[in-house]
């Protein structure tokens, strides 16, 4: 369902004159503007709204209405996380707040904030119609998911998040937010400097003109663009979506952390992303499920045809292959502890062969459900044989037939009807995998109102807050995205920002200084000026081949140092005057440029990672160079192995001045010591 389009109030317009064109920009007025239309969007406006603010002045932003990962991503049965509130286990937000601070790089307060909310906005999400599991008893049981330590796991299958999304659109609807579709936010405007930093607005370029066609323009004067100024601006963008070759990103999201980057909002933790097998031909993540039925994994040999299998190079039996495999299910993101032929799960060298054979060896690599690993192999094996723990899962859920296919039909139906629904059928053809990218770890620093540690009124929520540390359960995303948006709504409740609109002047002012020089870069009309032709579909190929060798599972130095200072060589090429011919070129241009500048950052802090702090690798391994061959690497047990319980546990924030990328290290704040004493906080507690 689609919210209704917004209709606020026009309330002024600011002249700009970039390169002697004078043009005027609409102002709207809203006291909330939401960048983005994702659940961790929707969730914090429908929380705004709830606190009284009038939903008329809510706004929702968004690129294109469905687009996003929300909609559009998920699993075998994608997981939300929360505290355990079935079964006989014990748990509470302290014990929860724990683990997720054990992780590595995330401060305590926020872990707490994350634990405390969970139940309140899973409950929330079951009010709105979410329908996660619930027995005959009314508990909600849970299962155990990768980097848990209870089985705080629940699921609505495979599309819980686009599950998610419906359910808050219907609200958002119900409750009168208004969205501008088709409006793509170019610059979120800032007024004032230091503790003075405040976001005042968001610039637009207004594309619902020209759906479906490249409307062309003969000046400047012809570019759609609105301003819309609100004190509270929520930025629900999701992560860096297209500046990876390997992805699962939904391939209509773009970018646009550079949004947040250029208006000065200080990140943290750019260098932790999650890596996983992924099919390629229709984007999604191979977890859980897929692995647990253990599917052969082959890549095509040098005869046309010839199928070769992988794993049996790299695993020293057959057995253990199958059992690796296995473990992967719930072991799904690259861990480079579990690298290790000498521990029992050493699943993720399966991630590493995978890597290897397409990138290194340029094949292509396939996940066949319809034949087991070993008959390839030619060997006799049957589920009988695996290890207790994979033979008890498979025998419990009765799923021990003789291929993966039989096996996952059995185990999880609606992951094969997945695959259908994107006219691919698991049980006629294998699919092509390669690692890719799932999720960023870091994103825009917020304290434990969500709110910029350094602009106030910009509150990153969801993917595009940096919360989450080295190493998050599965599906604890989903839950800080909706916590989020509540703690943004209680703390602009708490706050006296909504209580008077922008100043004019701010905005003005802000517009002058901060869109006019992004629009002075475009020459319409003409091309005695222009300097570059900027092919924007040849620089994304070039970005993300980039962060696919240089910022992926297997990172070097010189290879890091390398790639951000081509990236910030290519950067600085968007300071060119380029020539538009119509509305399309400048939405490409800026997505592009927001990619650039992402790309180009986030490599800066890879680097800064990777040689101040050498033993932390979570989610990559090491090379001693480019290019060492895997099985060379994999054997340097010391360079792979990440620091174990008690490592160093600070954060890496970054912040940008024009081409300088700055770092600095902080601490982690602990789990606070809470006193659960009633009478103490009875009558103060925060409404």
């Amino acid at each position: 369902m689609k919210p209704r389009p917004a209709t606020l109030p026009r309330v002024a317009s600011v002249s700009l004159n970039p390169r002697g064109s004078a043009i005027d920009v609409p102002v709207l007025d809203a006291r909330a503007a939401v960048i983005g239309s994702g659940a961790a969007g929707l969730n914090a406006a429908i929380h705004i709204a709830e606190t009284g603010v009038d939903p008329g002045s809510i706004v929702i932003i968004t690129d294109e209405w469905g687009g996003g990962t929300s909609y559009n991503s998920g699993s075998d049965k994608q997981t939300y996380y929360k505290l355990s509130i079935s079964g006989g286990g014990t748990d509470s937000p302290l014990v929860m707040a724990r683990d997720l601070f054990s992780g590595g790089s995330m401060h305590g307060d926020i872990a707490l904030v994350e634990a405390a909310g969970s139940i309140e906005e899973f409950f929330h999400l079951i009010r709105l119609g979410v329908a996660f599991p619930r027995n005959e008893f009314g508990l909600y049981p849970g299962y155990q998911t990768d980097n848990d330590t209870r089985q705080r796991g629940t699921s609505a299958g495979p599309y819980t998040s686009r599950d998610m999304v419906e359910a808050l659109a219907r609200e958002v609807t119900r409750i009168g937010i208004g969205i501008l579709d088709n409006h793509f936010a170019m610059k979120i405007l800032v007024d004032g400097a230091g503790v003075e930093k405040r976001a005042v607005g968001v610039a637009c370029l207004d594309m619902s003109g020209t759906i479906g066609t490249r409307k062309a323009i003969s000046s400047l004067e012809d570019v759609p663009m609105v301003i819309v100024r609100a004190p509270a601006i929520v930025l629900a963008t999701g992560g860096p979506a297209n500046i990876y070759e390997a992805s699962v990103y939904p391939i209509k999201q773009r970018c646009a952390h550079g949004l947040g980057i250029e208006a000065g909002a200080i990140m943290q933790n750019l260098a932790f992303m999650q890596y996983g097998i992924a099919s390629k031909k229709f984007r999604w993540n191979l977890s859980g499920s897929f692995q647990q039925v253990i599917p052969a994994y082959w890549m095509e040999g040098d005869v046309p045809g010839e199928r070769v299998e992988l794993l049996h190079e790299w695993l020293p039996s057959t057995p253990d292959a199958a059992f690796q495999t296995f473990l992967k299910g719930y072991n799904w993101p690259f861990n480079p502890a579990k690298c290790d032929k000498a521990l029992p799960n050493h699943s993720s060298i399966v991630d590493l062969a995978v890597y290897d054979a397409v990138v290194y060896r340029g094949k292509k690599v396939y996940m066949d459900f319809r034949l087991n690993p070993w008959d390839l192999v030619g060997e006799t094996f049957s589920i009988e044989d695996l290890p207790d723990e994979a033979k008890r899962y498979l025998e419990a859920s009765k799923a021990t037939k003789g291929t993966p296919i039989e096996r996952l039909d059995v185990l999880n139906p609606l992951a094969i009807k997945v695959f259908e629904d994107h006219d691919i059928d698991l049980k006629s053809e294998a699919i092509e995998v390669h690692v890719a990218t799932q999720h960023c770890n870091g994103g825009f620093t917020g304290d434990v109102n969500w709110e910029s540690t350094s602009i106030r009124g910009l509150y990153p929520v969801g993917e595009a807050n940096g919360s989450h540390g080295q190493h998050r359960p599965g599906g604890s995303a989903l839950n800080a995205g909706q916590v989020g948006g509540l703690r943004v709504a209680r703390h602009i409740a708490r706050g006296r920002a909504l209580s008077s609109p922008v100043d004019l002047l701010a905005i003005k002012r802000a517009a002058r200084e901060q869109l006019e020089p992004l629009l002075a870069r475009f020459q319409a009309g003409g091309k005695a000026e222009v300097k570059d032709t900027l092919d924007v579909h040849v620089m994304l190929a070039e970005i993300g081949h980039r962060m696919n060798t240089a910022g992926g599972i297997v990172r070097s130095r010189d290879g890091l140092r390398r790639a951000r200072d081509a990236a910030r060589e290519l950067v600085s090429r968007f300071e060119a005057v380029i020539m538009v011919n119509d509305i399309e070129k400048i939405y490409e241009y800026i997505a592009a440029r927001d990619a650039a500048i992402t790309h180009y950052v986030i490599l800066a802090a890879m680097l800064e990672q990777l040689t101040n702090e050498p033993g932390i690798h979570p989610c990559y391994v090491e090379s001693s160079r480019d290019g060492e061959p895997m099985q060379a690497l994999l054997a340097r047990q010391s360079n792979i192995l990440g620091t174990a319980s008690g490592q160093s546990n600070r954060i890496l924030e970054t912040r940008v001045h024009g081409l300088e990328v700055v770092h600095s290290w902080v601490r982690t704040r602990p789990v606070p010591d809470v006193v659960d004493q009633f009478e103490a906080i009875m009558g103060h507690a925060p409404r």
